[in-house]
């Protein structure tokens, strides 16, 4: 034969082989991805006469086409993974091949500069369709080789792939919501998230922001729209009751209650601060417990927020008096401190109607809700001298005043002192038992401390105690949180109510600090495992509600 019917051969058996692609398209198009017969693509080669070799790199080849095709599209569907396993089955493409073809379409998208603190879109949807794609592979498929192409750590590759699932599996959850019962929708749910390759804790981020999304819609912020007159009412109670079951959304009271506080809190600020308040008192509480009962707020977490906004206040009015004082403008100091005291009597009333402290006269508990401020530095002295140079006109006034100031009386000073030596001792030892409480209360009474100061300074020590465990996170981290397991313990040793402690809370955010401190101190591990000992050390802390999930959305 002639040189040329030879070539002329050859061209017609490679021509005929190049329509392997196209018959594998034509059949796509008849049959769809999910239908396309391994056997009858097999057949082609045969057909064809297209060698094994050849005929594996034609495969691969149609696949590395379609996988391009799919990550160049904008769009992200859930049943793109399941696009590229039919067409995988249907080629009869093994793991290790398809592997390798993942891989050379990373490093064709990467290039040679290593990605930066932002994955491009299409590399992101290549590396969430690749791990998903190979989490269903039962360990015959890995992404390791992908993640060292592309220079990225399994917890970054994790975070990006769950960035990717997440709106899709947030849109499942919609319409699991809309069409499936309390008991069906967790099944269904639990399906999407593993079709999804979703671990457990990322896809209950999503349920906890889809529950906050609903209370921010039931319960709006303070200053928003609606928000003077919005209230837990027994629609919205049964509408959360049913989320939260479908969900699955642990604490969920605590959520509800970082809605429901500030709301109460801005009522309760607004009544304290309305001059009619003073001269009605009856008709202000019961515009609080009307405000209370229509958010749900628990009477612990009530008394708290008004106590609280109480001493902000009293502190506020006293500084202002101080200020005068220091001024040389002692006559509208004296006036001040006057107007003080009778709005004093109105937070003694409120208490004393509400029964939070037995039957004592509005006076005495005002003294005792209201003692021991802190001022600003620099006021303290000028508070004490303006004390010390009133006259008849406030002489009724002066044991609610000095028990306001008694954290700066210069007579209480030595006893301050050796309390605070006690207190030290104390928290050195780690003992916080019935005996240790019972040997602060028979020192205060033996050093003649007034009870709210002694329960003020009791705070500062907890609070400095928190302080030194903020720190320990960093060098023992694991002594740190077993003593922070034990906050609770320590608080009922120092008898300090949930009210005070609050106030401290919101005043310093310390609770803030020593979690963040905490979470950041937590071992590498399952971010639900994470969570659970957040939420468990959030409740020893007794923190304000909110602080933890704010802390591991941003950690």
């Amino acid at each position: 034969r002639k040189p040329s019917e030879d070539f002329d051969g050859r061209q017609l058996r490679n021509r005929r082989r190049a329509v392997v692609p196209a018959a594998i398209a034509e059949m796509v198009n008849k049959d769809g991805l999910k239908r396309l017969d391994r056997a009858k693509v097999a057949r082609l080669a045969e057909r064809y006469d297209v060698p094994p070799e050849l005929f594996e790199e034609q495969l691969r080849g149609v696949y590395a086409r379609f996988l391009g095709a799919l990550v160049d599209d904008e769009e992200v569907e859930p049943s793109d993974v399941s696009k590229l396993a039919a067409l995988r089955r249907g080629l009869g493409l093994g793991w290790k091949a398809t592997e390798s073809i993942h891989v050379a379409e990373a490093a064709s998208l990467a290039g040679e500069e290593a990605p930066g603190a932002e994955l491009p879109e299409p590399l992101s949807k290549l590396l969430w369709a690749s791990m998903t794609l190979f989490s269903t592979s039962r360990g015959s498929a890995s992404a390791d080789e992908l993640l060292s192409t592309l220079g990225l750590s399994e917890a970054r590759a994790r975070g990006a792939v769950n960035e990717v699932s997440a709106p899709l599996y947030r849109a499942a959850l919609a319409q699991a919501v809309g069409r499936y019962n309390r008991t069906q929708t967790p099944l269904v749910l639990q399906t999407v998230r593993k079709a999804l390759n979703l671990p457990e804790e990322a896809a209950q981020a999503v349920h906890q922001d889809v529950y906050d999304s609903q209370l921010a819609k039931c319960l709006p912020s303070p200053g928003d729209d609606g928000a003077a007159d919005a209230e837990l009412s027994d629609e919205t109670k049964a509408l959360l009751s049913e989320l939260e079951g479908v969900l699955q959304i642990r604490g969920a009271a605590q959520r509800v209650h970082a809605r429901t506080i500030p709301l109460y809190r801005s009522s309760a600020a607004a009544l304290l601060e309305a001059p009619t308040s003073v001269g009605d008192p009856g008709g202000a509480w019961a515009a609080l417990a009307l405000r209370q009962q229509g958010l749900a707020l628990p009477t612990e977490r009530a008394k708290a927020v008004l106590q609280e906004e109480s001493r902000r206040i009293a502190t506020a009015r006293l500084e202002d008096a101080a200020r005068l004082a220091a001024a040389g403008r002692d006559d509208e100091a004296t006036s001040a401190l006057l107007e003080l005291t009778g709005w004093a009597d109105l937070v003694g009333s409120l208490v004393q109607l509400a029964g939070w402290s037995g039957e004592a006269p509005a006076r005495d508990l005002a003294e005792r809700y209201l003692g021991a401020l802190s001022l600003e530095p620099g006021l303290e002295e000028a508070a004490q001298r303006l004390l010390s140079g009133t006259g008849a006109n406030l002489a009724s006034s002066l044991p609610l005043l000095q028990s306001m100031l008694a954290l700066g009386t210069p007579s209480l000073k030595a006893a301050r002192d050796d309390y605070c030596s006690r207190l030290d001792r104390l928290l050195a030892s780690a003992q916080y038992g019935e005996s240790e409480r019972k040997a602060l209360d028979a020192a205060a009474t033996q050093l003649g401390l007034p009870e709210p100061l002694a329960r003020k300074l009791a705070l500062d020590a907890y609070y400095g105690w928190l302080l030194d465990l903020t720190e320990g996170f960093g060098s023992r981290s694991s002594d740190a949180k077993a003593e922070l397991e034990r906050s609770a313990e320590l608080r009922a040793c120092l008898q300090l109510e949930p009210s005070a402690v609050g106030e401290l809370y919101s005043n310093t955010e310390i609770d803030a600090s020593v979690l963040s401190a905490c979470c950041d101190a937590l071992a590498p591990g399952s971010e639900y495992e994470a969570m659970e000992t957040m939420q468990h050390l959030e409740r020893a802390l007794d923190a304000r509600p909110g602080v933890v999930a704010q802390i591991l959305r941003t950690s």
